[in-house]
């Protein structure tokens, strides 16, 4: 559904699928302020703030208006610089700025009136709307956000589409190839999606370790009311987008809310490991509204998954988090043997290889290492080279693992479990 505004009419009512999105987006918003701004030094934060299909600004649910994403936005911001300069002595100066765009006139004038109720000024200093594709007018706010931040262009994109094919890929690679820092938040309707992938050549060849045709294709997408063709998304789209975008991470999972049939593929792209991170912490955080098909630990997004057309649900709940910390346990060994069997590896240099593979956190993986340096599998050692401590809780970025020197005299020089 394609939601409309109209200046002399009540905001549209809010369904559950758009509610879960936006929840989902304060989260993140909120977490991500507060990740970057760890450093007590810093007196400036910039970010430029984008709404490529910004809508009206409100919706209603029930008897309550709710806030849409231009105003999510916003308020985020406004309660981040609230909440960091109450710790500090020395003020930071949240310097945001926002561009919030859509191609219906009805929207953009509905929003300038939310906006101005709510005490927003718009202007070209802090707040723009643009009445416009966002196709159209993307090099320009890239330009602009390029001026303002040279170095670091850190800045996040929210492109809520409704076909594939709305944003090109190749604009969302400008994006990330211009601005250092930038993150890219792709949202589809899933329906339109399998409908896209059901009639594409291409689709059948990256299906190809599943020997299936086109007819098995179109077939299969619509499995148990849809979820055969979910899996297709996540493992046909989701490489094609990254090698087309430049991103290096990406979290690639469905919001559908409890009770709903309709699902939207949330697809977060930056080129950071930290901002991958952060959310797929919001994925764990609000897990009743995320899912996908398939396991949580490495492969998670694998062929073998789907084989038996039996479509396994990961829901980011307790039992799902238990089953992948077995899963990682497992098969971590591995996957650090390979990597460290020329010589030591950082823990920063591990996140980088496996964040893609797993829904696990950072501080998932941490803890999968700890265990496997306590059970003397590895050795955990500091910029210094030397041994730590058995006894650990906590992982730096610069520690670097090594090959206990009892694996290495039993295994010899590269041993894969």
């Amino acid at each position: 559904m394609q939601f409309k505004w109209h200046p002399d009419e009540p905001p549209p009512i809010l369904e559950e699928h758009s509610k879960a999105k936006l929840d989902v987006l304060r989260y993140y918003l909120s977490a991500y302020f507060d990740r970057l701004n760890v450093i007590f030094s810093r007196d400036e934060f910039k970010l430029d703030l984008v709404d490529g299909f910004s809508g009206g600004g409100i919706f209603r649910d029930s008897d309550n208006l709710v806030s849409g994403t231009p105003l999510i936005m916003l308020e985020e911001s406004i309660k981040a610089n609230d909440r960091w300069n109450e710790k500090r002595t020395k003020p930071l100066h949240f310097d945001c700025k926002y561009y919030f765009v859509d191609k219906d006139a009805a929207h953009t004038d509905y929003l300038k009136k939310v906006l101005a109720e709510r005490g927003h000024k718009v202007d070209n200093e802090k707040i723009l709307i643009h009445n416009n594709r966002f196709e159209n007018i993307a090099d320009d706010i890239i330009a602009e956000i390029h001026r303002r931040q040279p170095m670091a262009g850190r800045s996040i994109f929210l492109l809520d589409q409704t076909g594939f094919s709305q944003v090109e890929l190749a604009l969302v690679e400008r994006i990330f190839r211009k601005l250092r820092n930038a993150e890219v938040i792709l949202t589809f309707a899933t329906d339109s999606l399998v409908n896209f992938l059901v009639d594409r050549p291409e689709i059948v060849k990256a299906v190809s370790p599943l020997d299936m045709t086109a007819d098995n294709v179109r077939e299969w997408a619509h499995l148990k009311n849809g979820d055969g063709g979910r899996a297709l998304i996540q493992r046909a789209l989701r490489p094609k987008i990254r090698l087309a975008t430049g991103a290096t991470f990406d979290t690639p999972f469905f919001i559908r809310p409890i009770g709903s049939r309709r699902a939207l593929w949330f697809l977060h792209l930056s080129r950071h490991p930290i901002a991958r991170d952060v959310m797929i912490q919001c994925h764990w955080e609000v897990s009743n509204k995320f899912e996908h098909y398939g396991r949580g630990d490495f492969g998670m997004l694998g062929w073998e998954a789907l084989e038996s057309k039996t479509f396994p649900l990961f829901h980011f709940t307790g039992m799902d988090a238990k089953q992948m910390r077995e899963g990682l346990l497992e098969s971590m060994p591995e996957q650090l043997f390979i990597l460290a069997s020329e010589q030591p590896v950082t823990i920063d240099a591990i996140r980088h290889r496996l964040a893609n593979e797993t829904a696990a956190r950072f501080l998932d993986l941490d803890q999968v290492i700890l265990t496997l340096a306590r059970e003397r599998e590895f050795e955990i050692l500091g910029p210094d080279g030397k041994v730590r401590s058995q006894k650990l809780k906590h992982l730096r970025s610069t520690d670097r693992i090594a090959i206990s020197k009892q694996m290495r005299l039993f295994t010899g020089p590269l041993y894969i479990p």
